[in-house]
């Protein structure tokens, strides 16, 4: 009698969410299988085994089990937070398989599909077990699963919450044969939601941002008159992150913000709208969802200043003359400069390398610095996949920050500091690299400021919130291969820099990071040194002998 009525309660509340939630939304949540049987598709076994498995996972969490507490209240601070982006995972990923077929065709097969026999003493390249760096492959599951495995272990217990900044889903490259589709990206973005709830949850907050290759088809997207049921899918997806006041913006727009720790707030942006490659949204001019983002992350920082707080922005396109439209960089620009006593960090992806990007926000200088760092737009994903981009890339960035210093230059010696600004603050944008292995796969750890009167215990001076230095960390994949005994060897990351000792950073401050180009675009012995170290580390030290 007591599990009949039980049962009955069940079938209630069943009925009673059944009701309340949008068909459409009910559909896609049924379409996407339970977590484990996924893995085991995804494997070709349906033994889900613990090698195979690095995190083990309840299935994924649904709109009902989303409106419990949310994480955990901060009860300390460490004073560290983790950046991870891109980690485009490949659920048709096979090791041993060609690049050429994007590391999905064996070699028997791939040649069987090409009609053609292979000339005698030809090598073909295949994928490893964990990736196949600098090829067109995206990553297998259990790279990324290993990734947050050796997180768990080193840094679980250090850090105070996780910027996430998208594109966890493939791309498009064997579109031929196996081409992407909304289900499938539905099911990556689900398997490693999953992943870092089941690895972080309810102790860290973790802060998703949408990718464009997390969206159907990708680069695409509008609002919720023309997008609601993909924003209306990761809204439930990542309820366990987005604050209750917050999800209604969210369903329309595709962003958020929330407090991750006293007094520091995290902007979660989709920048898809404000990207030159969404067909969707034209610009940002008024009467756009790119225009009423803007203004929504206006008022944003507006309230935070208001509070007395400190804010950071992530997203994943970075903002740049490349990648987005004329108006939407001016914008963003222009925010960011009227808020740069509050806003301390620009936090973004999508390049996979290593890299910052520096902007004067004046608006009488923006118009100088984007013409003269004009770059024509890549039509495709494969831009860091060609030298002949990438050559292209490095001399635009050269010709940024030599820009900016002379810039720099001109207002110190002629032009007295605005009014209303007299710091005539210059944006830093961080740009983290990938865990998709384009180069190696890399984590960013970052060290911010966490007293609120730093002239007491502490060594530094600066504001609270405000970016002191990040540790970089790669995975050597190749030897980690090589290295294995019976495939049980964990994946272990280890530390490629710090910003202090690579680049005698003392924190990520605009003035820092000025002072470090100046030094960086000399053309004497101690500038050529600095510039060859920070290619190195922009291709993960796999470059070399291209870029120095």
């Amino acid at each position: 009698m007591i599990y009949t009525s039980i049962g009955l309660v069940l079938l209630f509340w069943a009925g009673v969410f059944y009701c309340i939630l949008p068909q459409d939304s009910l559909k896609r949540v049924q379409d996407l299988p339970n977590l484990a049987t996924v893995v085991s598709s995804w494997r070709g076994t349906n033994d889900v085994s613990s090698d195979q498995r690095i995190i083990h996972s309840s299935p994924a969490p649904g709109p009902a089990s989303a409106h419990g507490p949310g994480p955990a209240p901060i009860t300390r601070q460490h004073g560290y937070f983790l950046h991870i982006t891109d980690m485009h995972v490949d659920a048709d990923y096979q090791p041993g398989a060609t690049v050429k077929s994007a590391c999905h065709d064996m070699p028997s097969l791939a040649a069987a599909k090409s009609h053609r026999k292979k000339p005698k003493n030809q090598k073909v390249l295949v994928g490893g077990r964990l990736g196949a760096p600098g090829e067109h492959c995206d990553a297998p599951i259990e790279l990324a699963e290993r990734t947050i495995d050796w997180l768990v272990r080193e840094w679980r217990d250090k850090l105070d919450f996780i910027v996430w900044t998208g594109d966890n889903s493939r791309h498009d490259w064997d579109k031929k044969d196996i081409p992407r589709t909304r289900k499938q990206v539905y099911k990556l973005n689900q398997h490693m939601t999953d992943v870092m709830i089941d690895a972080f949850w309810p102790t860290v907050p973790v802060v998703p941002a949408l990718g464009n290759n997390d969206v159907y088809p990708a680069n695409k997207i509008g609002d919720a008159k023309i997008d609601s049921s993909l924003l209306a899918f990761y809204e439930r997806l990542w309820r366990h992150w987005i604050p209750k006041e917050q999800r209604d913006t969210f369903k329309d727009g595709g962003y958020f913000s929330i407090q991750v720790a006293p007094n520091l707030r995290i902007i979660s942006l989709n920048t898809l709208f404000f990207s030159s490659r969404n067909k969707a949204v034209k610009h940002c001019k008024k009467g756009t969802p790119a225009h009423r983002h803007m203004e929504w992350l206006d008022n944003e920082l507006a309230e935070t200043r208001k509070e007395g707080s400190r804010a950071y922005i992530i997203g994943h396109v970075p903002p740049s003359t490349r990648d987005y439209r004329n108006t939407c960089l001016d914008e963003y620009l222009r925010i960011s400069s009227v808020y740069s006593d509050i806003l301390l960090g620009h936090f973004y992806g999508h390049l996979n390398m290593d890299h910052f990007l520096l902007y004067d926000g004046r608006p009488d200088l923006t118009e100088e610095l984007i013409v003269t760092n004009v770059t024509e737009s890549d039509e495709s994903d494969d831009m860091l996949h060609t030298n002949r981009n990438l050559d292209k890339y490095v001399n635009w960035l050269r010709d940024m920050y030599e820009s900016i210093e002379a810039i720099e230059s001109k207002k110190n010696s002629s032009e007295p500091p605005p009014a209303q600004d007299p710091q005539a603050p210059v944006v830093v944008v961080q740009i983290a690299p990938s865990v998709l292995p384009a180069f190696f796969p890399t984590v960013r750890i970052y060290r911010y400021e966490t007293s609120t009167n730093p002239n007491e215990d502490t060594p530094t001076t600066k504001p609270y919130g405000t970016p002191l230095g990040f540790d970089q960390y790669f995975a050597n994949i190749t030897r980690w291969e090589e290295a294995q005994e019976n495939g049980t060897t964990p994946l272990d990351y280890q530390l490629e820099y710090t910003t202090e000792d690579a680049y005698g950073l003392r924190d990520l401050t605009a003035e820092s990071y000025l002072e470090l180009v100046k030094s960086m675009v000399k053309t004497d012995k101690a500038g050529d040194k600095l510039w060859t170290t920070y290619i190195n580390n922009m291709f993960v030290q796999t470059m070399n002998d291209t870029y120095n």
